[in-house]
């Protein structure tokens, strides 16, 4: 179980089966925010194949330094036979997903549960 702590961020994991559940609290933004986040979910893309679901219900802001994390981890994941999910972004930052387009490559849920049963092959919609 991993935690790190930022001013203002915090990131901490928790399993679901096969999934990492990673809750991420706070910003996310070019420093130490987003490196720390990038640093997480590197860490986490090495134990392939990997299952992540990224919680952004409480993430305020993300800048282009999160959007390169998701994308860099998801390629790493998916590589590997794992995959990348996102759960419930809010506000300026599902703006953000939208804006650059992710949402169309990125799956992304609201509900936890349909994102952890669409790991387990399930093909719940979003």
């Amino acid at each position: 179980m991993g935690n790190s702590v930022n001013t203002s961020l915090q990131i901490s994991t928790r399993k679901s089966g096969s999934a990492t559940i990673l809750d991420v609290r706070g910003r996310i933004t070019s420093g130490p925010t987003g490196e720390s986040f990038r640093a997480e979910l590197l860490r986490l893309a090495e134990n392939a194949p990997c299952h992540v679901l990224v919680n952004l219900t409480d993430v305020t802001q993300m800048d282009s330094s999160g959007i390169g994390a998701l994308v860099q981890s998801y390629v790493i994941l998916t590589r590997g036979g794992g995959s990348l999910k996102i759960l419930n972004p809010t506000g300026k930052v599902r703006e953000v997903l939208e804006v650059t387009r992710l949402h169309t490559s990125l799956p992304i849920y609201t509900d936890e549960a349909k994102a952890l049963a669409s790991f387990r092959g399930s093909t719940a919609d979003t």
